[in-house]
């Protein structure tokens, strides 16, 4: 009897919980008219969740945890809209979208021949996906949504709706809403900017064993991780360190003994801590250097970043991040190095969880 009770109990607790962590978020999608639009891809960025807008316009997403989220309507014809939505304490969130017409911009687009056109998607593809294991195998689905153009030493591209990418390393389909894409050769550098759904694919179970251990892989170290582990107060033990920059500019110069990264944060309720800091700091992970005990050497010296290993970051954020990893202001974060080499191909969405 005194078992029955007990799991009896534990049961009431386990609802309680679950009803205190999830929400709905619902919401209309109108025109500036304020006529209801059907037919709209409805999503939270870097997750999971997609869903349509029905004949009455209105969505909705079930089953959400508190946190932040960027929702992202979209629909051919009119331009895309990302809203950020911060979930606490309600136990509904209502919102209203409303999609202005797209405004149709001549850019000059290059047709060229096949060979010009390939060479342009080989471009795109090795500075959007990465480089990594990842990148390589990934595969564009519809290629042809592609549409680039050329400024001197400039390619950039774009496309009217979803680029669709297979992530045959990691079993995801990837629908990636791209904004802006540019590469500037002579700079080496690289600006891209959109929003992406994740689904899972199906595989054998030889294939899910496998995308099991690579995005395991791909987890460790990434700033996904390291977010998390702050949030969780042991960034240390996970096997981050993290330094202050002492040079304001290349070369990079760190102070030899770490700081405690939770000083940096404030948690204003159990749902967020508030990361805002001035300075940059640099991020390795090495699990075995963090596992030791800081040499105490009398005063602080400077070092090269260069005299470090080669998965440090630089990092600087003023951003609220939820427990996922998630931050609220995506162009609040500043990121170099390992983290910066990162690209799409090494992705997780939001509900990955390692365990």
């Amino acid at each position: 009897m005194k078992n029955i009770l007990a799991l009896f109990v534990l049961i009431l607790l386990q609802l309680n919980v679950y009803a205190q962590g999830t929400y709905t978020v619902s919401g209309t999608v109108k025109n500036a008219k304020g006529e209801l639009l059907s037919g709209a891809t409805v999503f939270l960025a870097g997750s999971e969740k997609a869903t349509s807008s029905n004949l009455e316009g209105r969505f909705w997403f079930s089953k959400i945890e508190s946190g932040t989220y960027q929702l992202v309507v979209n629909l051919l014809g009119y331009s895309s809209v990302k809203q950020n939505i911060i979930i606490t304490d309600k136990s509904e969130e209502n919102v209203e979208v409303v999609l202005g017409e797209k405004q149709i911009v001549l850019n000059e687009v290059i047709i060229g021949d096949a060979k010009q056109r390939k060479n342009h998607i080989k471009t795109f593809t090795k500075y959007f996906l990465g480089e990594s294991a990842n990148a390589k195998a990934c595969k564009i689905l519809n290629p042809e949504t592609l549409e680039f153009s050329t400024t001197k030493n400039v390619l950039k591209a774009t496309t009217p709706d979803f680029l669709v990418i297979q992530n045959n390393n990691l079993g995801y389909k990837i629908k990636y809403l791209l904004k802006s894409f540019s590469y500037d050769s002579s700079l080496e550098v690289t600006l891209y900017d959109g929003d992406c759904i994740f689904e899972q694919l199906e595989g054998t179970p030889e294939q899910r064993l496998l995308w099991t251990k690579n995005r395991k892989v791909a987890y460790n170290g990434s700033l996904m991780h390291y977010l998390r582990s702050v949030y969780a107060n042991k960034s240390r033990q996970e096997g981050f360190l993290i330094y202050k920059i002492t040079s304001p500019s290349f070369p990079i110069y760190i102070e030899s003994i770490p700081i405690i990264a939770e000083q940096l944060v404030k948690r204003p309720d159990s749902n967020f801590m508030i990361f805002r800091s001035q300075s940059r700091f640099y991020i390795l992970y090495d699990k075995k250097k963090a596992a030791k005990e800081d040499k105490l050497l009398g005063h602080v010296q400077n070092l090269r970043v260069s005299d470090l290993d080669n998965t440090g970051s630089i990092f600087l954020v003023d951003s609220q991040i939820d427990r996922r990893g998630s931050y609220a202001d995506y162009k609040s974060l500043l990121i170099q190095g390992f983290w910066g080499r990162k690209r799409l191909a090494d992705q997780l969405p939001l509900e990955y969880s390692p365990l």
